[in-house]
């Protein structure tokens, strides 16, 4: 079952406007300004100036001191309902240390299907095995390794064959599709990232 959870940076508009949708903080107003009215709103609303945005919608609100980001709380949530799949949004841009606290959620929660966009990347992790994945109309695509991984790569500019591929490595920045699509095989769960721009 899968839901939508539009965080506080602006990402653009979601790909898909036939599944539900939690706003986290400021990405109620995302929402809100594309015709989404969210399931719930959740997180401390510190970053929200006009509180009346909230006056219909079920809320779950924390102090903006506690220990875990809103985004990790959000999931929590969502995963707590049965959700099992993820469109993340406004995770990216601006603060580094928060897109890195993402990129552990992510790595945390690698048995979820969780893929994050905005304007420009589409990110998900890859459980070990074989993929066969679409361009999607995306220009380059990079893997990174969470712990060392064997890869092979195939249908692409720059193949590998049983490429160790270690969590320090960039090797595997910047690659490009044949045609559309590219073959992954893994050994371990990596990061596997879209970007549009050339």
């Amino acid at each position: 079952m899968k839901i939508g959870i539009y965080c506080s940076i602006d990402a653009g508009n979601v790909r898909n406007k036939d599944i539900d949708y939690v706003g986290v903080d400021h990405g109620v107003t995302h929402l809100l300004h594309q015709g989404i009215k969210p399931i719930i709103a959740i997180g401390d609303m510190d970053s929200i100036e006009d509180k009346t945005l909230l006056d219909d919608l079920k809320l779950l609100t924390f102090s903006s001191v506690k220990d875990d980001t809103d985004t990790a709380l959000a999931i929590s949530y969502v995963l707590e309902q049965g959700y099992d799949e993820i469109d993340l949004y406004g995770v990216t841009q601006k603060r580094v240390d928060h897109f890195l606290a993402v990129l552990c959620l992510l790595e945390k929660y690698q048995d979820i299907n969780i893929i994050i966009y905005d304007q420009y990347n589409k990110m998900r992790v890859l459980k070990s095995g074989t993929h066969r994945i679409k361009k999607d109309g995306y220009y380059y695509f990079s893997l990174f390794a969470f712990d060392k991984s064997v890869v092979t790569l195939k249908e692409c500019h720059y193949p590998l064959d049983k490429y160790e591929l270690k969590r320090n490595d960039p090797l595997c920045v910047s690659n490009q599709m044949n045609q559309d699509f590219v073959i992954i095989e893994n050994t371990q769960p990596i990061l596997f990232i879209q970007s549009l721009e050339k």
